[in-house]
Parts: C-alpha cells; structure tokens; sequence
C-alpha cells in the first residue's frame, strides 16, 4: 500500500490522505481502479476518525483506492472553506489519476453526518464533481446548517440533473440527524430525475460508521442490520459501473423507464418521432416512468411489439454510432 499526503492548509490541519494499491509490477496489463474520497462527519467542530480511515480501508480491501479529508472544522469551521477543502482533494485525484492507476471515470465520495453534508454539497454546488455519491446519515437543511454554525444553503434546494447518481443510508431513529433531511433530498433527487438506492433502517442511533464489532467502543454503535450497508454500496456502485453487453443492450433499452432514455438528445429525437406528443408536459408526465416494454401491454393497438423492437433497434444503432 502506498501512502501519500497532501496538505491544504497548514494551520487548520487540512489534508487529503490517500491509500493506493502498489501494482506488482509496471509492465502487467493493470486495469484502472476506482477511488473512493471519504469525508468524515463531526458536525463541522472535528472530524470523526470512526468515519475516516477505517472505512477508506475496508474500501481499500475491495481493491478500490481510497482517500480520507480532513476539512475545516472547530475554529476554523467555515463551510466556503470546506467545500474549497473538498474541490482541492478532487482536483488532487484527478492529478493523482494521470501518473496512477485511478480511474478518472469512476471516482466516489462518501460522506457520514456532517461530512454527508459536504459530499452533497460537492456533489449539486462544485463544478467539477464526482461520479457517485453515497450519503450516510447526512445532515441536509439550512436549519441544521445553523445548528452546526456554518453559512449553508438547504441542500436539497440545489439538486440537479447534473448531480450524480446517489446512494444514501440513514437510520428511522438517527437521534442527532432528523430522517426528514435525508427524505427531503430523495425527493429532491427524484423530482431532477437523478438515479438513487436508499436504505433507511428502522433502528439504529446516529453516527454508527460501519457498525460492526472491530470499529465500535460501545454496544450500541454495532448494528449488524445497519452494516449491510456498506456491501449493498459496494454492490451498487458495480452496477453503476457495469459495461453495457451488447446482447443485453436491447433488453435493457426497452425496459428503462422511458424518462432515462430521453435524456439522450439521439433518443429524444427517435421518441419523438414515434409519439410526438410526448413534447406536452403533461403527457410525458404521466408515462415518463413506464418502459417502452410496458407500453405494448397499455397501448397494444397504438404500439404493438413489432414497432416496439423496431424502435428498441432504432435505439440500439443510435448508440453503437455514439462509441464508434
């Protein structure tokens, strides 16, 4: 394991940690590795080492590369400051990925509590952002950004369809964290149609990181319900990054709800040929989440199977002619 820092700022002790895999060798066809930035919560006072390096090396353990930021917290606790913190550690990654063998197409930012908060924010306010997201117990509103005393917006107000695809877990009887922040920002992430996996627990008290028996000094932070978390992320963001089999292609595109197909200008165009009414509002409104599979069940007689693998082919070639 190779072991690097980098220091942000000196004084506030803002550093980005990583953990990368040493490859036996630099001549053995390596494939690239994603990368998983771990932001610790805190509640922006200090940065919970429950939350930093062991979960950075459990990632590490399933052949990711991990790092771990510190940020600005306590007296130096500033919420411009932090987000900057976070822009840094991905621009150093991103740097890191040209000389290692990161992968600049599959790089994660997991935040718990207030660290959540600051993935949420790197991931709707940055310009430059991750490509996954996963949000333990995050704090979202404005109203519990006073209470950590920073100046931040309401998170779930600054959702977009550019935010990417998200994962978050949190617990029904979280004790510091209300579960309406995290519902508030689903809602927020379902109405930009940005793609999400939740996981609220009905017990567990806050702040429980992996909740398991190595990483917990008390009964109640081990929770092995709360723990599965951590491989049903695992198993999510491999299917995020899963490469599309050409055989499965069609499949796939006809059973996609038809409002991620339409995101694609090419598909758009394809769409619209065959139901152009799909460009009023209110009608797209009401079949954007069904599948154009379904659609031959509904309207057998408007779009019967034959047009359905007519169009599913249509779309098929359309993409092949995007990766040539």
């Amino acid at each position: 394991m190779n072991v690097q820092e980098f220091s942000f700022d000196e004084k506030a002790k803002t550093e980005l940690t990583v953990y990368l895999h040493e490859e036996k060798s630099k001549d053995a066809c390596v494939e690239k590795r994603p990368f998983i930035l771990v932001i610790p919560g805190g509640g922006y006072s200090f940065c919970s080492e429950r939350e930093a390096e062991p979960i950075a090396l459990n990632f590490l353990a399933q052949g990711y590369h991990a790092g771990v930021l510190h940020y600005h917290v306590g007296k130096f606790r500033s919420f411009e400051a932090s987000l900057k913190d976070a822009q840094k550690a991905l621009t150093q990654i991103h740097q890191l990925a040209l000389e290692t063998s990161i992968d600049i197409e599959k790089i994660t930012v997991i935040g718990f509590s207030a660290g959540g908060h600051l993935a949420a924010a790197l991931s709707t306010m940055a310009k430059v952002k991750p490509s996954l997201c996963i949000l333990g117990y995050p704090a979202i509103l404005k109203s519990f950004a006073n209470v950590m005393q920073i100046d931040a917006p309401s998170l779930e107000k600054c959702v977009t369809n550019k935010t990417p695809p998200t994962f978050l877990f949190s617990t029904f009887e979280d004790n510091v964290v209300p579960i309406e922040n995290s519902l508030l920002y689903l809602r927020a992430l379902e109405e930009n149609e940005v793609p999400f996996e939740a996981h609220i627990f009905q017990k567990g008290r806050h702040g429980l990181s992996l909740a398991t028996k190595r990483f917990s000094d008390r009964d109640e932070m081990i929770d092995c319900r709360f723990a599965r978390w951590f491989d049903e992320c695992v198993e999510w963001m491999e299917l995020n990054w899963a490469k599309e089999s050409t055989d499965e292609l069609p499949k796939m595109l006809s059973q996609w709800p038809i409002r991620f197909l339409i995101k694609e200008p090419e598909n758009r165009t394809l769409l619209y040929r065959y139901f152009p009414n799909w460009q009023e509002k209110s009608v797209f409104k009401i079949i954007k989440n069904f599948s154009l599979q379904q659609l031959t069940v509904m309207l057998p007689e408007r779009f019967a199977q034959k047009q359905c693998d007519e169009l599913v082919a249509q779309l098929v070639d359309s993409r092949k002619g995007e990766t040539q």
